[in-house]
């Protein structure tokens, strides 16, 4: 938008589909298995990068990826399906000049299965950087 204040996004979008059959020559039953695994992803990006002076900078930025789809093998319950995963950054930045810049992150992400509710997680992340260019 100018020098001090910027907006940003994208969207990502992929589908996957698989079907296959197969037969085996020996074995215990059942001697044939079918499956289908149909999957659409989709990922929202999004954030703001703002300069309200001279070297103090501070950022927000976020993701945002669904993903819907069920694997299934010979009609069996599936094992993995739907899930979210939304993740949030905060920044807080000073620029020195020289000696470098002091960087403060502080981060909060979810993972959200709808099927194996045993995998979910969320995280809180406090990160302290400095950085220095040479």
């Amino acid at each position: 938008m100018n020098d001090h204040l910027a907006l940003f996004g994208g969207f990502g979008y992929d589908s996957f589909l698989a079907t296959a059959s197969i037969t085996f020559l020996r074995g215990v039953a059942p001697l044939s298995a079918v499956w289908r695994d149909q999957t659409v992803n989709r990922v929202w990006q999004a954030g703001i990068d703002a300069h309200p002076a001279k070297r103090f900078s501070i950022r927000l930025s976020g993701n945002y990826d669904r993903t819907t789809g069920v694997g299934e093998i010979s009609g069996e319950p599936p094992t993995q399906g739907p899930l979210r995963f939304p993740m949030v950054t905060g920044t807080v930045a000073y620029d020195f000049g020289m000696p470098g810049r002091f960087s403060i992150d502080l981060q909060r992400a979810y993972y959200i299965e709808e099927i194996m509710r045993g995998d979910n997680f969320n995280a809180n992340v406090l990160a302290i950087r400095w950085t220095k260019d040479f």
